[in-house]
């Protein structure tokens, strides 16, 4: 009910994109209990403001890559396509996501890599550890996503900031942080049907 509050408030706006987003209720109801959008138990005022925080952040639009990379220790969010790292030789699932039921018990289980997020305005490597897919089973190369998490920075031996490969240097990475894991939110999918559009 506080997401639903929050959403018919601002429809068009930060508060109805931070719903639609994630394209299902089961999608949020996945980050509700970090502190990307902590719910309070009871509904009141300040629960409603809480809410209302958590969607507007999660409803903001993307900042460049360079507005990221000057960011460093902060929670942002990019927006991009994926693209395997140089050295990845896998197949082009890059994150899958499935649920598990075992002993009467059900829970999601994720498996993912690291991968390479472009965009027009820059490059990022993509650190998936403790991350969270959050609106799709599958993530493939050349989906394109919004990525939440810390903006931070890794070593590109592979030059893909635009230097000479092993020449050293700092990308931008974005990475979980200890209380707001990743969130990787896919926009569309092109490839099937029935894959719910978001944005």
């Amino acid at each position: 009910m506080l997401l639903i509050d929050g959403a018919a408030r601002d429809p068009a706006g930060a508060l109805g994109r931070g719903v639609a987003r994630f394209g299902s209720w089961r999608s949020l109801a996945a980050i509700t209990q970090t502190e990307w959008l902590r719910l309070p138990r009871r509904t009141s005022d300040s629960a409603l403001r809480i809410a209302r925080q958590g969607l507007r952040r999660l409803g903001a639009e993307p900042i460049s890559f360079a507005a990221a990379a000057e960011s460093t220790g902060e929670l942002v969010s990019v927006r991009g396509t994926c693209a395997p790292l140089p050295e990845d030789r896998r197949a082009g699932q890059l994150w899958r996501t499935e649920t598990v039921e075992a002993g009467g018990e059900r829970w999601i289980e994720e498996a993912g890599r690291d991968f390479v997020l472009r965009a027009a305005t820059g490059v990022a490597v993509v650190l998936v550890a403790d991350g969270r897919l959050v609106n799709a089973e599958r993530l493939h190369v050349g989906d394109e996503v919004i990525v939440f998490g810390v903006a931070d920075e890794t070593p590109d031996g592979a030059g893909l900031g635009g230097g000479a490969p092993g020449r050293g240097g700092m990308i931008l990475a974005l990475r979980s942080g200890p209380r707001h894991p990743l969130l990787v939110s896919v926009i569309r999918r092109y490839d099937q049907e029935d894959h719910g559009p978001q944005d």
